[in-house]
């Protein structure tokens, strides 16, 4: 196949890394099992709008994100909102953006990889090959990355051993989200949730620019109850927020129109690894539990580009000629 280098998760990592690599003229495929872009910046589509149910805004604590904030504001893909930014149309635009153009296949999901001649090949669960190239960049989350390289029979000289060790101690937050849409008119200001045990963050994606729809809320649980009720089905997480959101607003049962859930099992990582130590032949790993350390305090999706960025860089370097 016609690549230089696979590209597996296309989140904003798998994205930034996507688009570097393009740039510095390599021929990138990218795999990924959703159906669109956006990863943990995804924006659902209803028939009555928009919901950002993963990342709500982004903030800029390095000059090298700030800068590429400002440059998606001046192509329209995004805009500032108070200290923090927010994609337009929706998140997910700001990861469109990074993928315009690049060789990119949606809803393939990789269950093992190969590596033969110096080829790396992915290949689905009915053992077709959809994507080779001689190098890999594998940007999904730790415990997806690690389910896929154990599934994967590959010599130690290709995957060293303590990838996987150090893959297996990475420890993630989860949280559940709820999209709910309301009568327009129905809460007139925005509630703080204050120290809820359900409720820790409520955004009415009206507040956003370049949102009309005031009847739309996402409500994200609080680490702790998300992460006690983990397993709960989409629909009894969906009523738990909910009863929280109406007991908070004192909004009427007949005022709601409709609501869902959606499971963020890896929305924050707890642990963040050095990932050059672990890589192994021409494999780099990106995503936000790779590079600045937690005490440098970034956002999970700041640290996400920034490592795409840097694994882009580091396959880069290994392809110029040693002097």
């Amino acid at each position: 196949m016609d690549a230089d280098v696979l590209v597996v998760g296309t989140g904003l990592a798998g994205a930034a890394a996507a688009r570097a690599l393009a740039e510095a003229g390599w021929r990138v495929r990218t795999l990924d099992k959703g159906r669109g872009p956006g990863g943990r910046l995804s924006t659902r589509r209803k028939q009555a709008g928009g919901f950002d149910h993963g990342a709500a805004t982004l903030q800029a604590n390095t000059p090298a994100f700030a800068g590429w904030l400002a440059e998606e504001v001046a192509a329209g893909r995004a805009a500032p909102w108070g200290e923090a930014y927010v994609g337009l149309p929706g998140m997910s635009a700001l990861v469109a953006g990074l993928l315009d153009g690049l060789d990119v296949h949606w809803s393939v999901a990789v269950a093992a990889l190969q590596f033969e001649a110096g080829q790396w090949r992915a290949v689905d669960a009915e053992g077709r090959v959809v994507g080779a190239a001689p190098a890999f960049l594998l940007a999904v989350p730790a415990p997806q990355a690690l389910a896929l390289l154990r599934a994967s029979a590959l010599a130690d000289d290709v995957v060293p051993p303590r990838m996987l060790d150090a893959l297996a101690g990475i420890r993630y937050m989860p949280c559940w989200a709820a999209l709910l849409e309301t009568e327009p008119s129905a809460i007139r200001r925005l509630p703080d949730p204050g120290h809820g045990d359900v409720l820790g963050a409520i955004y009415r994606e009206a507040e956003k620019p370049g949102r009309s729809n005031t009847g739309h809320w996402v409500l994200h649980a609080t680490p702790a109850w998300s992460e006690a009720n983990l397993e709960l089905d989409a629909g009894t997480a969906a009523q738990h927020l909910l009863d929280a959101f109406i007991a908070m607003t004192g909004i009427g049962p007949e005022a709601i129109r409709e609501i869902s859930a959606h499971r963020w099992r890896y929305a924050r990582p707890l642990d963040v690894l050095d990932p050059l130590p672990l890589e192994g032949h021409d494999l780099v790993l990106a995503g936000d539990a790779f590079g600045a350390p937690v005490s440098a305090d970034l956002p999970p999706a700041e640290r996400a580009w920034l490592s795409g960025r840097a694994a882009a860089g580091r396959l880069i370097a290994a392809r110029q000629p040693k002097s």
